[in-house]
C-alpha cells in the first residue's frame, strides 16, 4: 500500500530532484485563468439594498442573475476576487445525478428524495446547457460524454444499474463500456471497464464565471471584491450585513460561500468539511497526442473513495488531472509530484511529461453528499458542492433566490433533507487527513482484493 507519510524535508530534495518535472513558465494558478483572470472590482457599496449575496462564485453570481429577473436591487459581495474561488479552479465536468449512484449516497436518502434530486440535478443540467442561448453567458460548454471508470472489477457490475436510471429518469443515453471496449475511449490498463453518458461534457468554469459577472453588473447588480463579511445582525424586518467596506441594510441576505465559508455564517461552517481539491495541466501536447490517450476525448473520473478525475484542456492541447485527498501538501507544487504520479500510473507513457500550471481550491463536503438550501434566523445559505458543483450550483442558487423573494411557495428538495453537523473544531475539519488515509486504504483494498 503506498505510503502518504510526506515531511517538509522529503519534499524539498523531491523538489530539487524533480526540478525538470517544470516547464519554465510554471504558475501555481489555474490554467482557466490564462484566459480570463478572476476580477477585483472596487465599485462604492450602497446604503441599502433588497438582497445582498456573499459570495461570489457561479452560485452566488447565478442566484444575483435571477435576483435581477425578479426585480430586486442587487449586491454581490466577495472576500477575495470576483469568480477566484473554487468556481474557477474546479475540473468543471458538466453532468447530473450520477454521482449519488456512484458514491452511495442515495442509498442513505428515501427514494423519493433520490428521485426528486435527480430531478433537479436533471434541470441543472439543461439550465446550463440552454445558459448561453437564454442568457448571452458564454460558458465554453462543449457535449464530449463523460466516462466513469471502474478503480475495480466489481464497480462494473454496478454500472448497468446505474446506466439504467440514467436513461429512465433522465434520459440519457447510458451504457457500459467493457474492458475489452475501453481501448476505444482511453489509452490505458489502469481500468476495467467504465459508464458512459453521451450528454455530459465539460465547459470553461473561469469564462463561465466571468461572463456570468460581466452579464449581472451590465444589468445594473454591484459586486464588490476583497470585501470580507464580517457580521450579519438582524435590524427589525431587515438585516445590517457589516463588511470590511462597510455596511449594508438588506431585506435579505444569501450565503452562497460554500467551502469558503467562515465565522460571518457559524450555523453553516459547523455543517460542512471544507477539503482540498488539487489539478494539473500538462505541457502543451498538441492534439493529436492528446487524442492518443484519449481517444473519445471525453471527460473521465474514476470509481475510487479519493478518486482521480481527468480530461482534455478546451481547446484539446493538454491534460489536466485532479484529486481530492486532503491529505495531500497544501502547496501546489508539492501536491503536483503527487498528482503526476497519478496521472502517470493511468498513462505511463506521460512521465516524462512536464506540469505547465498546478493549482488547488477548497470544496464543501456534507454530511449525506447532497447540496443544501435552508436559512438561520432569517438568513438563507445555499452550499454543499460535494465536489460537482458546476452544474448544481448554478441552480442551487436559482432555487434559493426564488424561495427568498417568495416566487416559489413550496420548499425544495435541497431543504427536506436533514442538514448534519459535522466534528468540526473551532470550525475546522480536523479529521479530513484521517478520512481520506482511511479511504485510500479501503481503495487499496479493494484492489488487493481484485488481485491487482
Amino acid at each position: 500500500m503506498p505510503t502518504y507519510e510526506i515531511t517538509a524535508d522529503l519534499l524539498s530534495i523531491a523538489n530539487r530532484n524533480l526540478s525538470w518535472l517544470f516547464t519554465e513558465d510554471f504558475k501555481t494558478e489555474p490554467l482557466w485563468w490564462d484566459l480570463v483572470q478572476p476580477q477585483r472590482v472596487q465599485a462604492t457599496l450602497p446604503e441599502s439594498a433588497d438582497l445582498v449575496i456573499v459570495g461570489a462564485g457561479i452560485c452566488g453570481l447565478s442566484a444575483a442573475m435571477r435576483a435581477l429577473d425578479l426585480g430586486a436591487d442587487t449586491v454581490v459581495l466577495d472576500a477575495g476576487p470576483i469568480a477566484g474561488g473554487a468556481t474557477s479552479r474546479s475540473g468543471a465536468m458538466v453532468s447530473s445525478a450520477q454521482k449519488l449512484l456512484i458514491s452511495g449516497a442515495a442509498g442513505d436518502l428515501d427514494k423519493d428524495i433520490v428521485a426528486d434530486l435527480i430531478d433537479e440535478h436533471n434541470q441543472a443540467l439543461d439550465h446550463i446547457k440552454q445558459t448561453k442561448a437564454r442568457d448571452g453567458v458564454d460558458t465554453g460548454f462543449q457535449a464530449s460524454g463523460r466516462l466513469f471508470l471502474a478503480a475495480a472489477p466489481r464497480d462494473v457490475e454496478r454500472f448497468a444499474a446505474h446506466a439504467r436510471i440514467l436513461r429512465e429518469r433522465g434520459g440519457m443515453t447510458a451504457r457500459v463500456v467493457e474492458a475489452r471496449d475501453l481501448g476505444g475511449e482511453i489509452d490505458t490498463s489502469h481500468y476495467h471497464g467504465g459508464l458512459l453518458v453521451e450528454e455530459f461534457g465539460g465547459l470553461h468554469p473561469s469564462l463561465f464565471a466571468n461572463s456570468l459577472a460581466a452579464n449581472i453588473r451590465r444589468r445594473g447588480a454591484i459586486l464588490r471584491s476583497h470585501t470580507r463579511v464580517i457580521e450579519v445582525m438582524r435590524d427589525g424586518n431587515a438585516f445590517l450585513v457589516k463588511s470590511s467596506s462597510g455596511t449594508i441594510r438588506a431585506r435579505k441576505v444569501l450565503f452562497a460561500t460554500n467551502g469558503y465559508t467562515d465565522t460571518a455564517m457559524p450555523a453553516v461552517r459547523r455543517r460542512i468539511a471544507p477539503v482540498g481539491s488539487f489539478m494539473i495541466a500538462t505541457e502543451e501536447l498538441g492534439s493529436d497526442e492528446v487524442a492518443r490517450y484519449m481517444p473519445g476525448m471525453r471527460m473521465y473520473s474514476d470509481t475510487k473513495r479519493n478518486l482521480w478525475f481527468f480530461r482534455p484542456s478546451t481547446d484539446g492541447r493538454r491534460i489536466l488531472f485532479g484529486a481530492r485527498p486532503g491529505i495531500l501538501p497544501r502547496d501546489p507544487r508539492n501536491a503536483a509530484v503527487h498528482l503526476h504520479g497519478f496521472m502517470s500510473a493511468v498513462f505511463p507513457g506521460l512521465k516524462a511529461t512536464r506540469i505547465s500550471h498546478a493549482w488547488t481550491g477548497t470544496i464543501a463536503m456534507t454530511r449525506l453528499h447532497v447540496q443544501h438550501i435552508g436559512e438561520r434566523d432569517g438568513v438563507w445559505f445555499a452550499v454543499g458542492c460535494n465536489g460537482s458543483g458546476i452544474t448544481i450550483m448554478p441552480w442551487l442558487g436559482r432555487l434559493a433566490v426564488e424561495r427568498m423573494l417568495g416566487h416559489r411557495n413550496a420548499p425544495t428538495v435541497f431543504e427536506r433533507i436533514p442538514f448534519g453537523m459535522m466534528p468540526n473544531l473551532a470550525g475546522l475539519p480536523w479529521y479530513v487527513p484521517f478520512a481520506a488515509g482511511y479511504f485510500g486504504f479501503r481503495d487499496w483494498l479493494d484492489r488487493k482484493r481484485a488481485g491487482l
